[in-house]
């Protein structure tokens, strides 16, 4: 088989923040293709095909609309011994987030969606003894998106430089050595220190003592 490879840097994190393509992936398979499968490995449309039990020509027509928006690419050609040109896909980054703060100025189902994910993270902190009044939800609520919106872009500017060694790690591996750059990178900025530190004390005014 002869293969023909493209030099393709992966992102470690990508923002999701246009409302069109968080549309895109609310389509089930789009988001089993990416998702389950993309982020992962590459695959050709029939290795998709077969792994999720449809037919090519469907696959094929998900893959061009998440080429589309920019969430899938091709990433190297390869040809069978019978001359077959065989087109292999990756996804564009290792995780993707949907940026909290651009989904709160969409509209429809989109704001809702942002509006109550936040809610409900700020709700889950009475299991820790953590009960925010009403009256200050409003505050935890605005601080919270400043506070994951600064986090995603600090993340979202890492980039995978040597893909075939990350592919070599476990699954993991990869978690460690991402999470462990994140924390480097979040660590040297002045603006998410600053909007942590507010955060941490905001909550604490809040804790219980047990």
């Amino acid at each position: 088989m002869n293969s023909s490879n493209t030099s393709h840097h992966m992102k470690d994190l990508e923002i999701i923040s246009d409302p069109n393509t968080i549309k895109v992936l609310f389509d089930k398979i789009r988001a089993l293709i990416v998702f389950k499968y993309l982020v992962n490995q590459e695959m050709t449309v029939k290795q998709l095909a077969d792994a999720i039990g449809k037919n090519p020509g469907n696959v094929l027509r998900h893959i061009e609309r998440l080429k589309s928006v920019g969430l899938v690419q091709q990433v190297r050609t390869e040809k069978t011994t019978t001359g077959i040109v065989q087109r292999y896909y990756r996804a564009t980054a290792r995780e993707y987030r949907l940026g909290i703060a651009d989904m709160i100025k969409a509209d429809g189902g989109i704001e809702t969606y942002a509006k109550d994910r936040l809610y409900n993270m700020i709700m889950g902190l009475e299991a820790y003894g953590v009960r925010i009044p009403e009256v200050r939800i409003a505050d935890a609520l605005k601080m919270l998106e400043q506070l994951i919106e600064r986090e995603n872009q600090i993340s979202s500017e890492l980039t995978i430089t040597n893909t075939e060694f990350w592919n070599s790690l476990s699954e993991h591996q990869q978690v460690d050595a991402s999470r462990l750059m994140r924390d480097v990178m979040v660590a040297q900025d002045s603006e998410y220190l600053k909007l942590n530190d507010k955060w941490c004390s905001f909550v604490i005014s809040f804790l219980k003592s047990s």
